[in-house]
């Protein structure tokens, strides 16, 4: 049997192909054959991503921020925000139920220029860091780069 291409086919078990490899019988005439394509492979690709966003989500949402072991107790980041406002991080080592602030501001040469005593009154546990921010009802010195606190508990 002949192919299209005017050269002999060959049988392969299921159809006859033409010799070329592009053509076979199907007992009428002959046919083009299809080559499957390459096709991307979006659902592989939507696996993946899942599996990316899962684990991100695992890592950065559920399980636990590694902890540093070492505490720093008293004041830290201390810092002027405004004219208006402070804020500063805080850890004792023992809990206090009643805690003020005093804050003492000082100009670029060290030279202190007013102090401010918070009026709210704080709980602190023991050995865990606090943030807070205070808002003065007068304004900062104008000078003033840096402040000093100094916690103070009463109970």
């Amino acid at each position: 049997m002949l192919g299209p291409d005017g050269r002999p086919s060959r049988f392969d078990g299921a159809a006859w192909i033409s010799s070329d490899g592009r053509y076979w019988w199907n007992g009428a005439a002959w046919q083009p054959i299809r080559r499957p394509r390459l096709h991307f492979p979006f659902a592989l690709l939507g696996i993946i991503l899942v599996l990316l966003v899962g684990a991100w989500f695992v890592v950065t949402r559920v399980l636990p921020p590694a902890r540093s072991t070492a505490v720093v107790l008293g004041v830290s980041n201390a810092r002027i925000d405004n004219s208006s406002q402070v804020e500063l991080d805080y850890v004792r080592a023992d809990t206090c139920a009643d805690l003020t602030f005093e804050l003492v501001f000082y100009d670029k040469a060290g030279h202190p220029l007013g102090t401010y005593v918070t009026d709210h009154h704080y709980g602190v546990t023991g050995g865990a860091e606090h943030h807070y921010v205070f808002f003065t009802v007068d304004s900062i010195p104008a000078g003033a780069v840096r402040f000093d606190a100094v916690a103070n508990c009463q109970g």
